[in-house]
């Protein structure tokens, strides 16, 4: 993954993705031993029931749990207000509720339990999984994802000797080689370093002597979210912003 952070450009995620496996690379002498024992063990992770493979990490837990009913209905975010006396009653009462939802279970004699083999273990999972792979062997077979020609089938651009981003992972470990042995304050990596896409042999503008390339469609997205008034989505539309129409 690393040289295709430093290929694409995203330089950010490249420098910050070297410090955290140096970081995991020192934690055996940065932690105490029963401690990085149990790390390891796959003590990381949170576990809120007894199944297999139920091993969330923290991040996604407060994802599936907390956001997950501020979310939906009857959370914060729907039909609610945002202030924080609301969101500290409703963050209150979350404790107080579940025990009610508990409550109407038993007299309900209803339970909402799970088998503890995985989702994706199942015999319909399986067999889905199995069609899906054969449908798309079939396709990639009558249609080459990598065919031999040196332009855009669509609109026919054809690119020259500077078009190197089938070398991504070669121009990834190049630039990675620059940075070795610097401190993290200290690298400097070059935009001039990224691969070059087809794209940039028609779509091109230059900002600051640097040619950059350009997406219509994602440019027509940005402006469509960022506008402020009507009449500014107006004076974008007297420029060809998307190749083709989003309802095609």
């Amino acid at each position: 993954m690393l040289p295709y952070l430093h290929a694409s450009g995203h330089f950010n995620y490249a420098k910050s993705a070297h410090l955290y496996l140096q970081d995991m690379v020192q934690l055996e002498n940065l932690m105490d031993p029963s401690v990085y024992q149990r790390f390891i063990e796959g003590f990381f992770t949170l576990r809120r029931s007894g199944k297999l493979n139920c091993g969330t990490s923290t991040d996604m837990v407060i994802e599936q749990s907390m956001m997950k009913c501020m979310k939906t209905d009857g959370g914060v975010a729907r039909g609610r207000s945002t202030q924080e006396s609301v969101i500290s009653k409703w963050v209150y009462g979350m404790h107080t509720m579940n025990t009610m939802c508990e409550g109407l279970e038993d007299l309900a004699n209803v339970r909402m339990d799970t088998t503890d083999q995985h989702v994706d273990a199942s015999d319909s999972r399986v067999k889905r999984d199995i069609e899906d792979i054969n449908k798309l062997l079939e396709w990639l077979l009558s249609h080459d994802p990598f065919p031999v020609i040196p332009k855009i089938m669509s609109s026919g651009v054809v690119g020259d000797d500077k078009i190197n981003c089938h070398n991504a992972r070669a121009v990834g470990l190049a630039s990675i080689s620059k940075m070795t042995g610097q401190t993290f304050n200290n690298i400097k990596l070059k935009r001039a370093d990224r691969v070059l896409p087809l794209l940039s042999a028609s779509s091109v503008i230059k900002v600051y002597d640097e040619k950059v390339p350009i997406d219509p469609v994602l440019l027509f997205k940005r402006m469509s979210i960022t506008k402020t008034f009507e009449y500014e989505l107006e004076t974008f539309f007297a420029y060809e912003l998307a190749p083709y129409p989003f309802t095609l």
